[in-house]
Parts: structure tokens; C-alpha cells; sequence
């Protein structure tokens, strides 16, 4: 799904998403079962696809763009569907620091062990004050 070399993220032959893509190209795309977008006053934007199925494994796909150009993605991964109804109340520290570790296992099938690339970086981390783990990739 990530190319190691590039950074694109691969959804299928015809659809490779790249560094710099328009907000308005990547907002034709539906890719998810669902989506969403949310503009913020300071230049950024993102765009949400949730549950694109891709290598027998669901994600939640945040694109987020800086001046309507493609400059992070943030990902969630999971071997079943995303129940994107629930609520705070089915939360757990527990839960996102194992969900934490599938992350990290995924991005480094992905990547290897690098971190840093010509094209940016890539992590898993967990964010306390947000409450979840995400993969992030950041272009340069």
C-alpha cells in the first residue's frame, strides 16, 4: 500500500496517491464506504475515507492538506470493519496501545524499520492527549 521509494499510497492500478495531490481531485475519488471532509481556518483541511478495503485489511484514511495540496496522511488499520458509530464509552487506554502495536507491526511490513525517507517520515504512535494510535506519514 505505501511505496517505500515514493511515498504514494497505492489503492489499486489506478489510483496512487501522491504528495501535493489537490484536495478537489482527491475529494472525487470515494475510495471508503464513507467519507467526510472538515475545513479549519488556518489553511488545513482533511479529507476522512472510512473502511477502504486493501490487502484483506479495512482502514480509516485521513488526508490532510495545506492549502488545498496533499501533505499528511494519518491511517488506522484493522483485519475487520471500522464500527465508526461508537462512542467514547467503548474507549480504553488498553485497547489503543494494542491497536497501537498492530500499527507498528503493519508500518514496518510496510517500510521496514526506516523512519525517515527523501519524501518525508512515517510512524505509529500513540497520542495521549487525543486518545488513539495512528500511523502518520508526513511529506517534505
Amino acid at each position: 500500500m505505501i511505496d517505500k521509494d515514493t511515498g504514494h499510497i497505492i489503492i489499486s492500478n489506478a489510483i496512487h496517491i501522491k504528495h501535493n495531490d489537490l484536495k478537489q481531485y482527491m475529494s472525487l475519488l470515494n475510495i471508503g464506504e464513507t467519507s467526510s471532509q472538515r475545513d479549519h481556518p488556518n489553511g488545513w483541511s482533511w479529507i476522512q475515507e472510512n473502511n477502504v478495503f486493501k490487502d484483506n485489511l479495512y482502514f480509516i484514511i485521513q488526508f490532510g492538506f495545506f492549502e488545498n495540496k496533499l501533505k499528511e496522511i494519518v491511517l488506522s488499520v484493522s483485519h475487520t470493519k471500522f464500527d465508526t458509530t461508537q462512542t467514547w464509552d467503548s474507549w480504553s487506554e488498553t485497547k489503543e496501545l494494542e491497536k497501537l502495536e498492530t500499527y507498528k507491526t503493519w508500518l514496518h511490513s510496510e517500510l521496514g524499520s526506516q523512519t525517515e525517507f527523501t519524501w518525508g517520515t512515517a510512524s505509529a504512535f500513540y497520542d495521549a492527549k487525543g486518545g488513539s494510535s495512528v500511523v502518520h506519514l508526513r511529506y517534505r
